[in-house]
């Protein structure tokens, strides 16, 4: 509850922070057009919305010898920590950017200089506490350093070692101030070029912000921390730093140091003794259960984000970038899941429509067809030689071609995948991560076929329609309204009255039809969980026959949907 608290205050700051310095945005936007100048980009700032001094406009580089994407990647990394974040989120978007441009877009690295700062002094000032009272010692110079904050080396007064990650002053304003040029950037860009907007450069701007400003907030990551240690509470093969919220705050995180070697190091891992193998299967089933079974997944596991204890165990690091799956997330990633195993590409093709925020599929038999064709592309290439790469290249063409553009979490999945896929086939040439999948692919079956699932599938049907019930005077009112108004407009087409008639009769004898099996499956997954006597192989008598009933309904609606199909 105290964790919630605080990541609400944290959101709460933030949206106050929105208040910054007009002066500060006045003087980053002239900035922004020099860099921009510099690197060729007159064109683009002709547009924008903003002046700056002649003088800075002059270029001072020969940009006729440098192709545009270098220059756009050259442009990101003077413009600074924000911007190059925009490239390297950019750059998981393949399917709607050119491949040159991502290319180089993987190119950018957050490589900063450390800040100076009393450290000492900041954690006396962010705490309020002792800090000769809680620490034995505390380094002085940062081990690592990144845009957004760097890290400390530290030792509790029990001897525990801990690292202190500590928030670079002023950067909320910096990046606050960043994220609304790049607003307006995105604004006027797609006003004035159909690519840009067919990218959804807005859409884009907005889902990094978002992402962006829960990575500045260590309450944030903290409270990760510890959704994550509880997930895998138990595990023994994955090893989760312990976090101190006594000495943390949202611009301080204290947690245990990790003593373990990179994870790619296969000389230290094989003189450890461990094997490679299996050390590289647990570490794609910890990925894959973080995705399917825990729907909080890290959401970029590089090799410099992870590492392996001198135990075996697996750690990841970093949890400022995690992906969320809501509960519908969640449903439709399974049955992405099961249409994939299954080969199904129209109902495949339903999922993915239904998860994307955004698509214009030009012609749909070609959409379903792409993807029989990966399924084709599966099945016809060895194990060996399948790699996600080969599918996500073809997956990302289809998307550009038709346009889609998904939630963060369908970027952050597909990415987080593609690292894991790339650091074992590094330590494991062999490794074939769709077998890896097949298990959770099965699990995934036998959750929904259990009792309790058809019970709770069949009771949120009911209550789905009896609110639509409940909403039919509503409804009709609603259709009145129209007719009096003269807005109610009717697509028809000319039947005669007997043939309508027949119509409405099957359509009602099978709407009855199937609340009669929702019904009876609803009833008989009630008897199950009352375990109502007698029972036959555990399960109870009168259950048996309300599912067989339903059952019956439901194949002879099959059956009667299969005969109106053919005398059509």
């Amino acid at each position: 509850m105290v964790l919630e608290l605080g990541y609400f205050v944290s959101c709460y700051r933030k949206s106050l922070s929105m208040m910054y310095n007009p002066t500060k945005k006045l003087q980053r936007s002239s900035q922004i057009l020099s860099i921009l100048a510099k690197y060729g980009f007159k064109d683009a700032i002709a547009r924008l919305p903003w002046k700056g001094p002649r003088a800075s406009l002059e270029r001072n580089i020969d940009v006729d010898k440098i192709s545009v994407y270098t220059r756009i990647r050259m442009a990101l990394e003077e413009l600074g920590p924000a911007f190059i974040k925009l490239g390297q989120s950019a750059s998981t978007r393949e399917g709607l950017l050119p491949k040159d441009l991502v290319e180089e877009l993987k190119k950018l690295e957050d490589n900063v200089p450390p800040f100076e700062v009393d450290i000492q002094e900041y954690l006396t000032e962010e705490l309020g506490l002792d800090i000769t009272e809680q620490f034995e010692t505390i380094a002085s110079e940062p081990f690592a350093a990144a845009s957004i904050a760097q890290v400390y080396r530290a030792t509790l007064k029990n001897g525990t070692n801990v690292v202190l990650k500590v928030r670079r002053p002023g950067i909320d304003e910096v990046m606050l101030v960043d994220l609304a040029l790049m607003r307006d950037i995105a604004k006027i860009l797609t006003m004035y070029n159909d690519a840009l907007e067919n990218l959804n450069l807005s859409l884009i701007v907005e889902s990094f912000a978002m992402t962006l400003q829960e990575e500045m907030s260590l309450v944030i990551e903290r409270h990760n921390i510890e959704r994550f240690a509880k997930n895998f509470k138990g595990n023994k093969l994955i090893k989760v730093p312990k976090v101190y919220p006594d000495l943390s705050s949202d611009r301080v995180l204290c947690m245990e140091y990790l003593d373990g070697f990179k994870v790619t190091d296969v000389v230290e891992i094989k003189r450890r003794g461990m094997d490679v193998e299996t050390l590289v299967k647990n570490g794609i089933n910890l990925y894959l259960e973080q995705v399917i079974i825990h729907g909080f997944f890290h959401g970029d596991p590089h090799p410099g984000n992870m590492m392996v204890m001198p135990d075996g165990r697996i750690a990841f690091l970093d949890f400022g970038n995690m992906g969320k799956l809501l509960g519908i997330d969640r449903r439709q990633l399974e049955e992405f899941i099961q249409s994939a195993i299954s080969e199904d590409a129209v109902r495949l093709a339903d999922v993915i429509e239904d998860v994307a925020v955004v698509s214009h599929i030009p012609d749909r038999n070609q959409f379903e067809r792409s993807l029989y064709e990966i399924f084709d592309m599966i099945d016809n290439v060895s194990l060996g030689d399948l790699s996600l790469d080969l599918l996500f290249n073809k997956l990302w063409k289809i998307i550009g071609d038709n346009r889609l553009y998904f939630p963060e979490y369908i970027y952050q999945l597909m990415r987080g995948i593609s690292l894991m896929e790339g650091i074992g086939r590094q330590l494991y040439p062999d490794l074939n991560i769709m077998e890896s999948i097949k298990p959770f692919a099965r699990r995934i079956m036998m959750e929904r076929l259990s009792p309790e699932a058809i019970f709770k599938k069949g009771k949120h049907k009911i209550e789905s329609f009896a609110r639509d019930v409940e909403k039919l005077p509503e409804d009709m009112r609603a259709l009145v309204r129209l007719f009096r108004t003269g807005n109610f407009t009717l697509n028809h087409r000319l039947i005669s009255a007997r043939s309508f008639n027949a119509i409405l009769r099957k359509g009602v004898n099978r709407i009855v039809i199937g609340i009669m099996f929702m019904s009876l499956n609803l009833l008989g997954g009630m008897v199950i969980v009352a375990r109502i006597e007698p029972q036959w192989w555990g399960i109870p008598v009168f259950a048996w026959i309300c599912l067989g009933s339903a059952w019956v309904f439901a194949v002879y609606l099959f059956i009667a949907m299969i005969r109106a199909k053919d005398n059509d």
